[in-house]
């Protein structure tokens, strides 16, 4: 504690950068623990997938998708603890803010990355029926020869196996007819066609 009070004697600027440093490390720290506990994992002012950059790198909100709870904090660690290091090394003080805010900065820029990297590899689970279009399938109930009705097809995507129901422009089909998907109507209907 002696360390501390000599540090905090030595003037304002000291005062300034450990007045923002500890609240902020303690608030850091918080945030850590109840993340490890899964409380608090999706951000407060979280982008929607609108506002995730573009292949330029650029979102739709421009500089305000920068700012949420856990980048500002950040911010305000680094720059606090690093304004403390700068003014011990230097001694300078318009030198210490200067590189303690462009450091802040990079931490707020570094974890407004990773929060965006993290949510790309997000998955939703719902499936894209328009990527079943021209995959091959199976019929698993038969598709009666009135279009009004319908009958089930199961598609394999990639690794996943679905069921759909399905009509056909093509006549009736039997069970373990093999069929190619050649389009989707209304209420996600896959309209199949014989191969063969």
């Amino acid at each position: 504690m002696q360390w501390f009070a000599e540090q905090w004697a030595l003037g304002l600027p000291w005062q300034i950068f450990y007045c923002i440093a500890i609240p902020a490390t303690v608030i850091l720290l918080i945030q850590t623990i109840l993340l490890i506990f899964g409380i608090g994992g999706e951000d407060d002012i979280d982008v929607p997938d609108a506002d995730l950059p573009d292949a330029d790198g650029i979102s739709e909100y421009g500089i305000m998708g920068f700012f949420s709870l856990k980048s500002i904090v950040a911010f305000f660690c680094v720059f606090g603890w690093s304004g403390v290091v700068f003014m011990n090394a230097l001694g300078s003080v318009p030198i210490a803010f200067l590189l303690a805010f462009l450091l802040g900065v990079g931490a707020m820029v570094g974890v407004t990355k990773v929060i965006r990297a993290s949510a790309k590899l997000q998955q939703s689970g719902t499936l894209n029926m328009k990527l079943l279009i021209g995959e091959s399938g199976t019929i698993y109930i038969p598709i009666p020869e009135d279009k009004t009705k319908r009958g089930k097809v199961t598609v394999q995507l990639a690794e996943r196996q679905v069921e759909c129901d399905a009509v056909s422009e093509s006549g009736a089909m039997t069970a373990n007819t093999p069929v190619r998907v050649t389009d989707i109507i209304a209420g996600n209907v896959l309209v199949v066609e014989r191969i063969g």
